[in-house]
């Protein structure tokens, strides 16, 4: 088909062979890693409850591109097209970089409601998916259903948050935490057993998704319970909410890569642990910490 051919990409490098290394920096700014510091940052020192907010987005995001993608289980590109030292894993179809990013960063938009933002969201949605095309991962029609799944998911996320938060409000939050857990163990294993990813070459697993989900519920209950942090240090000093950005990454850093060896990713259960240590870390165990010592 023409939106699945090598045509694009080959075009895209022809126009603009001076952007090999811009479009390597752009498509990182899709991926888990540095989703997880931008929340983490908002976590600590913009605003706790729409980072949680966007947290849960995220989830919502990543995990059904995941049962998309094992569901219409469309083959990659070749790896003669992929630029040198590129690694992919999973299937194709649809692009996880350009969903999530539609998601997100159309949902901060809709949050922040100003113009800079919009600008800002709508320059690296459509940056965050050409990338993937230049650099060879994807097909076109993979980065076009990703925007077009990420804005439709978007909007139902957008119309339920208010019903949603409703209902919730009514209950212990506690419950919504629990339900958090149950559901990130119970679809990771039922996604593991029934559909696992199994492509020569590639590996992937739900492990990371699971770990997230679980981990974010976990550590949202300790927090709520015992320590509960104000997002503006107590003091209101920059040098205060700096310190917390810079400490707490370090250290989240040395956790998932730390790990890794003992937790490593081909393990899906151990994967899993991994990120919900890195989960808890960024809601209890740091935040407990700062505010212990009055950071």
């Amino acid at each position: 088909m023409f939106l699945f051919a090598a045509f694009w990409t080959e075009a895209f490098r022809s126009l603009m062979p001076w952007a090999e290394l811009f479009f390597r920096f752009v498509s990182h700014l899709g991926s888990i890693y540095f989703y997880v510091v931008l929340i983490a940052i908002g976590f600590w020192v913009v605003d706790k409850r729409v980072s949680m907010l966007a947290a849960i987005v995220l989830v919502v995001s990543m995990v059904s591109n995941y049962w998309l993608k094992i569901f219409f289980k469309n083959p990659r590109p070749p790896s003669t097209n992929w630029l040198p030292g590129t690694h992919a894993s999973n299937y194709s179809l649809p692009s996880g970089h350009a969903q999530n990013s539609s998601t997100f960063w159309g949902w901060l938009a809709v949050k922040i409601k100003a113009w800079w933002m919009g600008v800002l969201s709508a320059v690296l949605i459509v940056l965050i998916g050409l990338s993937r095309i230049y650099i060879g991962v994807h097909w076109l029609g993979d980065v076009l259903f990703g925007w077009i799944v990420g804005l439709l998911l978007l909007m139902v996320l957008w119309r339920l948050e208010e019903p949603t938060q409703s209902v919730l409000s009514k209950y212990n939050p506690n419950i919504m935490y629990l339900g958090l857990v149950v559901f990130g163990i119970v679809a990771m294993i039922l996604t593991e057993l029934l559909s696992p990813v199994t492509i020569e070459g590639l590996k992937d697993n739900f492990g990371a998704y699971g770990g997230l989900i679980t981990g974010l519920g976990i550590g949202l209950a300790l927090e709520n319970k015992y320590v509960n942090f104000e997002t503006t240090p107590k003091h209101g000093k920059k040098w205060q909410a700096a310190l917390r950005v810079i400490i707490g990454l370090s250290l989240v850093f040395v956790i998932m890569f730390g790990l890794s060896p003992i937790l490593p990713t081909d393990v899906y259960w151990l994967r899993a642990i991994r990120y919900a240590i890195v989960v808890i870390f960024v809601v209890f165990i740091w935040p407990l910490l700062f505010k212990k010592i009055d950071l």
